[in-house]
């Protein structure tokens, strides 16, 4: 092949005009690290019922689960007896309730 054969199978191809701009960049999340909490959310679905959490909580019920499975970890425990999953999946739920609760006016109290 000649050098000018060789620019053009390498040459950029032409692209579609995006415009993203003020988009959210979701390449930017890890979704591998999303894994525990869309386990701890399968728990929840078979213990309660799909989307149960949707129904709203209390404020102060999210946060102090969200503290108990906190001081958990503090203290060096990283599984939760009760589900025998990682206490990060449900402080991961737990937020994920609390901004959906306050994006949606679903606090209970």
């Amino acid at each position: 092949m000649t050098g000018n054969t060789l620019r053009k199978i390498y040459k950029k191809k032409e692209q579609a005009d995006r415009y993203n701009e003020g988009k959210l960049h979701w390449g930017l999340v890890d979704f591998a690290s999303l894994q525990e909490m869309v386990k701890v959310l399968e728990y929840g679905a078979n213990k309660y019922s799909r989307d149960n959490w949707k129904k709203g909580l209390g404020r102060t019920e999210v946060l102090e689960s969200t503290m108990r499975h906190l001081t958990a970890m503090f203290a060096g425990e990283e599984i939760d007896e009760e589900s025998s999953l990682p206490h990060v999946g449900h402080v991961m739920c737990n937020m994920l309730f609390y901004s959906y609760y306050r994006r949606t006016d679903k606090f209970t109290k």
